[in-house]
């Protein structure tokens, strides 16, 4: 066995709801033990202790007896249990009379002064021993426990419930009841939903986010199952903000057509038809990549791939501009079909690390990759990627899309080297019609600058001229917008992919995104309004990465672009 894995479905648990479950996964099939512990010292030096809910094994048998709140005695039995692995994947949930033992201790810990030494988080790991082996594979290893970085080790949070809960009634019983649940447990998510709706405060974010989709029109009128769906991902989506920013989901169109638009959530992706809401969920369901050690549960990976979602651009790429071929790519697809991109993403993010184009195409994440980036080899300009969906994604598509494609064997550092060089160089005019084919599988035209024979001033700028002219009405024709490929920081120099939006004949202006920021963190000293050079160029709102070139500029700065030949996604 090379690896096991534990992730929890959601990081805070409601004291008073039904216990946490967790997913357990490996290479292979085995037997499983899970350990608890109220701190990571516990956890890496088992055994019994004065608080009798200090440390807990699924191995053993526990009998205890502890004093609630109130000062009254509790007694905790719980046998032995066996957790066996069917298809390399199990669920465990912690016992309900453990798990009614931990909220006392909470509430101990919240007196004044405490009574309890719980700080309310639960420390987990899992041995995985496989069928005739003699050792488990233990994940976390004491070394991820124990030093001055412990406290940050995988664990849980048990999320205090109000003693007086709100008599609000969740505005959608009907949704409610269609969230389902785990085995055993028919209402599990529904029940877990009601009790954070009902004891967290109002003034608390994840709270008024809910509300935010409760009211919002698209939410409303969207199907029962959508419905369900949703507020389902609201519940797992527990991981840096994630649950706050979904009400932005609703907001979102894309367009299908002229003057056509369409909710993202209800939008379906090209090869299997699930919604971005059902493929956002199915991120929970996959086992990640074993070497993506950062992702501790599987609501950070949902994270991961909202946060490209809601904000489609990369880090500033270095380089040659070429770099930015596959960001506007990524970017493209997310514009115009994010539950494709998501789709795509949650296979390239699994343990298999693949994934199936539209045009049914085999991709996958070129392998050694994810672990020298994970593993911090990735030195130097080349590198600055948000998130892991953003890194297999565009990895996969330089490897798909590219005629030569180097071998990543040796040390991270060396794999580094090569990728760097590899992501620095992008992809030619030819590759990006091949990667833009595959994903939408729609036929795309190469329209690029003929480099003229004489290659004076005059005839660069009579080639330029006809292709800027031709693009300038091939743009407003299409309702979607187009890579358009642009000389950077020198004419007939390094190229550079932006994402074109729209054309105004009246301002004779082009308005496109530039992947080379997000709008979320533009780059130091960009600001609406303000211009730049090389090539010449207006920062329109920064918050959207949107620039503008006049047509004139775009005359002497222009490459190519890629024409499809219908609509896409």
């Amino acid at each position: 066995m090379n690896w096991a894995r534990i992730y929890p479905l959601i990081e805070r648990w409601p004291g008073g709801g039904p216990p946490p479950t967790f997913t357990i996964a490996a290479d292979e099939n085995g037997t499983a033990v899970v350990e608890l512990a109220w701190d990571p010292q516990a956890l890496a030096s088992p055994g019994s202790y004065p608080d009798a809910l200090r440390y807990y094994s699924t191995d053993v048998v526990f009998n205890a007896t502890i004093t609630n709140d109130d000062g009254s005695s509790r007694s905790i039995s719980i046998p032995a249990q066996t957790i066996t692995l069917v298809d390399n994947r199990a669920a465990w949930s912690i016992p309900q009379a453990l798990w009614d033992g931990y909220i006392q201790e909470t509430l101990k810990s919240l007196r004044t002064p405490p009574t309890s030494t719980f700080s309310g988080h639960l420390y987990y790991r899992v041995r995985i021993t496989a069928p005739g082996a003699s050792q488990a594979n233990i994940w976390p290893s004491n070394a991820t426990i124990t030093g001055a970085n412990a406290s940050a080790a995988p664990h849980i949070s048990i999320l205090p419930m109000s003693a007086t809960p709100s008599s609000q009634v969740v505005p959608d019983q009907q949704a409610i009841q269609a969230m389902g649940g785990i085995p055993l447990v028919p209402t599990f998510w529904g029940d877990l939903l009601t009790m954070l709706w009902r004891h967290l405060p109002e003034s608390n974010p994840d709270r008024a986010a809910l509300a935010a989709i409760f009211a919002h029109q698209v939410f409303q009128s969207a199907p029962l199952a959508t419905r369900a769906n949703l507020l389902k991902l609201w519940l797992t989506a527990d991981a840096q903000g994630a649950r706050v920013r979904l009400p932005r989901l609703l907001d979102r169109r894309v367009v299908t057509g002229s003057n056509v638009t369409q909710a993202i959530i209800t939008k379906a992706d090209l090869r299997g038809g699930k919604t971005l809401v059902e493929n956002l969920l199915d991120v929970l369901g996959i086992t990640p990549n074993p070497v993506l050690a950062g992702v501790r549960t599987l609501g950070q990976l949902l994270e991961d791939v909202l946060r490209e979602v809601l904000d489609p651009n990369g880090q500033v790429n270095q380089g040659a501009a070429g770099t930015c071929s596959p960001t506007s790519i990524q970017t493209l697809l997310i514009t115009v079909n994010p539950s494709e991109y998501a789709r795509l993403v949650k296979g390239l993010l699994a343990s298999g690390g693949n994934a199936t184009l539209a045009n049914g195409s085999a991709i996958s994440v070129p392998v050694g990759v994810m672990g020298a980036a994970v593993g911090g080899a990735m030195t130097g300009p080349a590198f600055l990627l948000r998130t892991y969906s953003e890194f297999a994604f565009q990895t996969a598509m330089l490897q798909y899309a590219q005629a030569s494609f180097p071998s990543f064997t040796g040390t991270p550092q060396s794999i580094a080297q090569i990728l760097q060089a590899t992501i620095a160089g992008g992809l030619a005019s030819n590759e990006t019609q091949k990667a833009l084919t595959g994903i939408f599988n729609v036929n795309f035209t190469t329209k690029y600058i003929t480099f003229p024979a004489q290659q004076t001033n005059a005839a660069w700028l009579a080639a330029q001229t006809a292709i800027r002219d031709s693009f300038i009405v091939d743009l407003p024709s299409r309702p979607q917008p187009m890579i358009l490929g642009v000389f950077w920081a020198a004419p007939y120099a390094n190229g550079h992919a932006v994402m074109a939006i729209r054309d105004e004949a009246g301002s004779a202006r082009v308005f496109y995104k530039n992947p080379q920021y997000p709008g979320s963190n533009p780059q130091p000293g960009i600001a609406q309004g303000g211009t730049a050079n090389n090539p010449p160029r207006q920062y329109e709102d920064p918050t959207q990465s949107l620039e503008s070139i006049t047509h004139t500029d775009l005359g002497t700065w222009i490459k190519g672009y890629w024409l499809p030949d219908t609509a896409i996604g």
